[in-house]
């Protein structure tokens, strides 16, 4: 069966001047419109319901670009949190609202998100989600009269977008050992030149100097790299080792993500360290898979995939509500949720388990 894609390549225009035909609309040239119809007549296509519906109508459908689907079961990498969180949110909120969510899927290449957006204008979207795997700024084609919103992204144009607070979460993990004691810390970054690394790494040393923990008692460096698109477990054990030994070695450490925290943990045993008696551990993501079955449950640092996913559908919704209309990036905190791989210097392994405990 032909669809929009198909009419048309065959045209030789774009899917939007389609959908303009088989709307309607009247700013469309003749020898243009002639080129179209024929083209549907040949290949014996028969527009989607949305595509008739009349101008201003609210179909009730909302569109979604993602890559979350492709990724979902592939191997973790240095963006940590599945970006299906944030799919999971926005179709919350869209149930909700009584909308349906639409879900395509690039697969991680930004070269098909305008083909993507062309396909949702054709089925009479009322406005569109644009996500990303992690966080990042990017660059893509906006439609006309479609609006988008973006979220764990934003672009230089000014797109109304929704992101994690990277700097707030990493200050507040930060502080959060500060209040307990620890002056001596280690920070095991993500890959370098990832947005949440940078953002990451600023919070840390701005929190220290916030509370005036000297500099020569810090300890920064990446954890992650990629060879071939794998991480080498190698890396992350060399970067713990530098990092954890001598005399003046950090009494607390924090991950890029809980992952790295997770893979890190034989290493930190193998050296006799006792976490958190000797060592207190913070991870970054909160994926329960992995904070609820690691031992001593993993502190972690949040990140609010689900609330993004959330605000971006119920920031959409005000756009189209006339609501809202300011072009700005929305971000979220991310809290610090205490678990059992941290405690107070001096506290030992012998401490009455704090359980689950959120920190603002």
């Amino acid at each position: 069966m032909a669809n929009i894609h198909d009419v048309a390549r065959l045209a030789g225009v774009s899917i939007k001047t389609v959908s303009r035909v088989i709307n309607g609309e009247s700013s469309v040239r003749d020898a243009t419109r002639e080129k179209v119809l024929r083209a549907t007549k040949e290949l014996n296509y028969l527009p989607h319901r949305g595509a008739r519906m009349m101008r201003g109508r609210g179909s009730g459908l909302v569109g979604m670009i993602t890559g979350a689907v492709s990724a979902s079961g592939a191997p973790s990498s240095a963006s940590g949190l599945s970006a299906i969180h944030i799919v999971r949110g926005a179709l919350h909120a869209c149930r909700k609202a009584g909308k349906t969510l639409m879900i395509a899927d690039a697969a991680g290449d930004w070269d098909e998100v305008g083909q993507l957006l062309g396909i949702f204008e054709a089925h009479s979207v009322e406005g569109v989600i644009v996500s990303s795997d992690f966080h990042r700024q990017v660059v893509i084609p906006l439609p006309e009269d479609v609006p988008v919103v973006l979220a764990n992204c934003f672009d230089a144009a000014g797109t109304p977008a929704v992101v994690p607070d990277d700097y707030q979460g990493q200050f507040s993990a930060t502080e959060f050992l500060i209040k307990s004691g620890h002056a001596r810390l280690g920070l095991l970054g993500l890959e370098d030149g990832l947005l949440a690394s940078h953002l990451r790494c600023q919070g840390f040393f701005d929190a220290c100097r916030a509370y005036e923990v000297p500099v020569s008692t810090l300890r920064f460096q990446s954890g992650y790299t990629q060879e071939g698109g794998k991480t080498p477990i190698g890396f992350l054990a060399a970067a713990l080792k530098r990092m954890i030994q001598g005399a003046e070695a950090p009494t607390a450490v924090m991950f890029g993500n809980d992952l790295m925290a997770l893979k890190a943990m034989p290493y930190i045993n193998a050296a006799g360290l006792e976490v958190p008696g000797d060592l207190s551990l913070v991870g970054f993501d909160n994926d329960e898979r992995i904070c609820e079955t690691i031992q001593p449950a993993m502190t972690t640092v949040q990140l609010p995939y689900d609330a993004i996913g959330a605000i971006a559908a119920e920031r959409l919704f005000s756009i189209l509500n006339r609501e809202f209309s300011e072009s700005t990036i929305a971000r979220v905190p991310c809290e610090v949720i205490r678990r059992e791989s941290t405690c107070a210097v001096g506290a030992g392994t012998d401490y009455a388990s704090p359980g689950v405990q959120l920190i603002k």
